[in-house]
């Protein structure tokens, strides 16, 4: 927010820049902690080394750009520019190569350049940036575009130098993955498949034997059983394994004391007369911003009863300028200033809407003769507004209120659909064209309500005095439970929370269950094979200490990897081989729902397209094998992943020929073109053999 707050003091074109800069950078990470000697490799692309030096010499480059525009560099956007970089150099090492090697080349022409900055190709983060549209037209001002880049370049070499190395690898990556989408084409077979598959129906009833009914421990799996599925599946690309780290934690959660709490306070109180004396809206913001933990530095609306009942009628009938508190909310203490009571327009109106997207321009015509006469009829009679909105309108959001849409003030609302709200009179009925299609807009009454806004000062009651305490507990913990066995028994006698990991990926930079989890990476991504609990580590306002549990190597997982997953697939297995043989010979499917005390199920009308079975069954190949079915038929046990199932086939109906019109070729090639560009990414990626060994750095 502290960016706004600079935009602000220096002007609308500054203000651009960063914003530019903003969308621009909202890719990356900072240098944190280094290790010193050994291999200074961050990662490695298709063969190539990558350096923690070059590596962090861009993104400390962006986040100096993040600095001169006044932007705060916390933890949290340092990850962000990390990530961005990285995955700015996966692209270089794998689409780029791809691009030059298809005849793209590694630049762009200067007249390419200014058309994608300032011309008919304007890049997507600027075409719909509202800093560069034409309020008329709704598109790009050229010439707002061109006066920035201008502007950029006289005043911030720096951003134009950045610009240029990241808008040119982005022409060229998009002219490469358009190649890609447009050699994708489906043929009259995929389409009579897709076709088909939507319309082939059946209607079976069936009975489902969930898997997890059958208790594990009647189920016993020996080493030799594990060994054999092991050696069975170990290849299979559905196992193959990513490096990463297993680990367990217990967490120690400190609760402010009442000492912390009237600290807090104290310094809330101290915070106030500050809040008092400054003056204007560039004051208070930059109070906001220095002293507020949301940083929140724009007014905004109050609602009633926010804040408790004394406070709250203090603030709702207070003059601008007065501060109200510290109040305690929650665990929290909050100071809040009457920043401005300012007059809002309000329309209330009620419409019908002709849905025109994804429509060709003879389509949109045609719609809109439609608009014209639901026009002419309304504005006759009135009274038949609401029968065609229910007809006629595409709005599921209005039609079931009559096409009302209450009270709104000027921001809601796209451009055009408020302009007939609010620039005409009530009681008028027009036609707005908006990015939605055709609306016949009544304006049904028009107001002006006070508002008031509000900038907030919140601090959370750190528990300081709490944490000391809860080290100390946290230490002991450690100290006395050094290996993962004795963690988990000490855990679990104690009540303590035993939180068990499977899986940290080396990119990864979060831990579920945990707030600001960058200590606890760290230590994971380094402790050694046989390493002891860890110190106390912090996380938000906790202690955690963790137990290492496992190191696995990329590929093929070793059977300790996977024992745990192989263990209970082979079990269910064998649960599901005890399930079908108490259905096997069955064909009464009363009598054998009775047996098994479940219910007979019935599917509808159910097309071959689908991936569940009504119930919540996400057994694809069991669909395949109902499918296969003949009317009238009675199906052997199938088992599958959830449950073990015999169906009977009331009805399948076949979808036939497919009907002259119902050939949705365009529709299909879009889904196969828009997948396309990601699955050429991630192939390369593989290809390319990535090893990320950032987490040994930061």
């Amino acid at each position: 927010m502290a960016v706004i707050g600079k935009i602000r003091e220096r002007g609308t074109l500054l203000g651009i820049i960063v914003g530019g800069a903003l969308a621009l950078f909202v890719i990356g990470d900072f240098l944190g902690h280094r290790t010193g000697g050994g291999d200074r490799t961050v990662g490695t692309i298709a063969g190539t080394d990558i350096s923690v030096e070059e590596f962090s010499a861009r993104v400390d480059q962006q986040l100096d750009l993040y600095r001169e525009n006044g932007t705060t560099v916390d933890d949290k956007l340092q990850e962000q520019v990390r990530n961005g970089v990285w995955n700015d150099m996966l692209r270089e090492h794998t689409l780029m190569v791809q691009a030059d090697e298809a005849g793209f080349g590694n630049t762009i022409s200067r007249d390419e350049y200014d058309d994608i900055r300032f011309g008919n190709n304007v890049l997507p983060d600027f075409k719909n940036n509202q800093n560069f549209t034409d309020p008329k037209t709704g598109q790009p001002d050229k010439e707002k575009l061109r006066k920035y880049f201008k502007y950029v370049q006289e005043n911030n070499l720096a951003l134009f130098d950045m610009q240029k190395k990241t808008f040119v690898p982005q022409r060229i990556q998009a002219k490469y993955n358009d190649l890609v989408k447009k050699s994708c084409f489906v043929n009259k077979a995929q389409v009579q498949d897709d076709w088909a598959a939507k319309n082939t129906m059946a209607d079976f009833e069936f009975v489902a034997q969930r898997l997890e009914s059958e208790a594990d421990s009647l189920y016993p799996v020996d080493d030799q059983e594990l060994r054999r599925f092991y050696d069975a599946h170990k290849n299979d690309r559905k196992y193959r394994q990513t490096a990463s780290r297993s680990f367990a934690y217990v967490r120690f959660e400190a609760t402010p004391t009442q000492e912390d709490i009237d600290n807090t306070r104290k310094d809330m109180e101290g915070l106030k007369a500050d809040f008092i004396a400054t003056r204007g809206f560039k004051a208070d913001s930059a109070l906001v911003a220095a002293y507020s933990d949301t940083k929140n530095t724009k007014p905004t609306p109050y609602t009633e009863g926010t804040a408790d009942h004394l406070n709250d009628s203090l603030i709702i009938h207070a003059d601008t300028g007065t501060v109200v508190g510290p109040f305690r909310d929650g665990n929290a203490w909050k100071l809040v200033k009457v920043a401005e009571l300012a007059d809002v327009q309000e329309a209330r109106v009620r419409h019908i809407l002709l849905n025109t997207q994804g429509k060709s321009p003879e389509q949109d015509a045609v719609i809109k003769q439609r608009a014209d006469s639901i026009l002419a009829v309304v504005k006759k009679d009135r009274s038949k507004f609401g029968a065609l909105v229910e007809k006629f309108s595409d709005d599921p959001g209005s039609k079931s209120t009559g096409g009302v849409y209450e009270w709104f003030d000027k921001n809601r609302m796209v451009p055009e659909f408020t302009k007939a709200s609010f620039d005409e009179p009530v009681g008028a009925i027009t036609i707005a064209k908006t990015s939605y299609g055709y609306h016949i807009v009544e304006v049904l009454g028009q107001r002006t309500r006070k508002e008031r806004r509000v900038l907030t000062i919140d601090r959370k009651i750190a528990p300081v005095q709490a944490m000391k305490a809860t080290w100390k507990l946290a230490n002991e913990f450690s100290l006395n439970n050094p290996d993962t066995a004795s963690f988990r028994k000490a855990a679990t006698e104690k009540g303590y929370n035993y939180t068990p990991v499977d899986q940290l990926r080396p990119d990864q930079s979060f831990v579920p269950g945990l707030q600001d989890a960058g200590e606890v990476v760290r230590w994971v991504n380094h402790a050694a094979a046989d390493a002891k609990s860890s110190e106390p580590l912090t996380s938000g306002d906790s202690y955690v200490v963790c137990s290492l549990l496992g190191i696995h190597e990329p590929g093929v997982p070793t059977l300790n990897d996977v024992r745990m997953a192989f263990t209970k697939e082979v079990r269910n297995g064998k649960k599901a081989d005890a399930i079908a043989a108490k259905m096997k010979d069955k064909t009464d499917l009363q009598a054998l729902a009775k047996e098994l005390n479940v219910n007979v199920q019935n599917s509808g009308n159910m097309a071959f397209a689908a991936n569940t079975i009504p119930g919540g069954y996400s057994d694809p190949g069991v669909i395949g094998s109902i499918f296969a079915l003949d009317s009238n038929a009675t199906s052997a046990p199938l088992k599958g992943d959830l449950a073990v199932y015999v169906a009977h086939m009331r009805k399948l109906a076949a979808a036939g020929k497919m009907p002259e019109g119902a050939e949705d070729v365009k529709s299909m090639t879009d889904r196969v073109r828009n997948r396309a560009m990601g699955q050429v990414f991630n192939a390369l990626k593989e290809a390319a053999d990535v090893k990320d060994n950032r987490s040994k750095f930061f």
